[in-house]
């Protein structure tokens, strides 16, 4: 590969993990690349620069879905937590996407009830954001056009050419418990999946098709998230519980009680109540 190309690239990728807030997946930047027929350890040596660059890169499993940090460097925490977030619409509604084909008007009800407005710093970041990927802006229809003809190597150019439906999208499923960056990352993650697995169609077709594929990446992912947390709750609720009644048991101080013990006192499992123990810092007798 020739090494302005190369460069170039390494620009590109450094930009897309900036604007997450200094996080890229594994998996993304081995997309990246992976038209160039990098060696594993030219790789190795590319996520160790990405690194030196302070940007993180987070492996390709459920770790890359554990966003922690901020949107950008002049945002704090406590904005990312949404504490100065306002709650009064600040943009249009003709701002937001009004559905993608497929998505039945219940959904498209609920998104937009749970829709939460960009903050005034966001929207100023967003426009950055969209102005320093328009520039060198390739025709998409010729792209998609090639792509479908074999030219792989595109697989970059297209993600630059549908950075701003991306943006949309994440701007139209963002929440109060979901990390902004993260949609922005399962955006282009599922944006990228949806090529790998892109059949013969027409570019006018594939083009609808990705953009469908990008929300659904977020929807699965919002979802996930959603679960995740009431199964947290759950948990936590369960751990409290635990915690009072095994306190009830050894208010004793003379008397210990192993974990088969407190499991059948309980009516737990044994392996459920060891898992439950750790979570409430509670060393288990043998």
């Amino acid at each position: 590969m020739d090494i302005i190309q190369f460069q170039n690239k390494l620009k590109e990728i450094q930009t897309l993990a900036l604007n997450n807030g200094k996080k890229v997946s594994e998996e993304l930047v081995r997309r990246f690349f992976q038209e160039d027929g990098l060696e594993e350890e030219k790789l190795k040596k590319v996520f160790d620069y990405l690194e030196i660059q302070g940007i993180q890169v987070e492996g390709s499993g459920s770790e890359k879905r554990r966003a922690a940090g901020q949107l950008s460097g002049d945002f704090s925490s406590g904005e990312r937590d949404r504490g100065t977030r306002k709650t009064s619409d600040q943009v249009s509604d003709s701002a937001f996407f009004t559905g993608y084909e497929g998505e039945d008007k219940e959904g498209q009800k609920e998104r937009q009830q749970n829709r939460v407005p960009l903050s005034p710093e966001e929207e100023e970041y967003l426009k950055e954001y969209m102005e320093a990927f328009q520039d060198g802006e390739e025709d998409r229809d010729v792209l998609l056009k090639l792509f479908l003809q074999g030219e792989e190597a595109l697989e970059s150019a297209l993600v630059k050419s549908y950075q701003r439906e991306i943006l949309e999208a994440a701007r139209d499923y963002n929440r109060e418990e979901i990390f902004f960056g993260d949609l922005l990352q399962e955006g282009n993650m599922g944006f990228l999946t949806a090529l790998e697995a892109a059949e013969a169609l027409e570019a006018r077709e594939l083009d609808k098709w990705l953009q469908t594929q990008i929300r659904e990446a977020m929807e699965t992912f919002i979802e996930a998230q959603s679960q995740q947390k009431k199964e947290d709750d759950i948990l936590v609720e369960r751990v409290r519980n635990l915690e009072a009644r095994v306190k009830e048991l050894t208010e004793d101080e003379d008397v210990k009680y192993s974990v088969e013990e407190l499991a059948a006192f309980l009516d737990m499992d044994i392996e459920e109540m060891e898992g439950v123990l750790r979570l409430a810092g509670e060393a288990p007798e043998n």
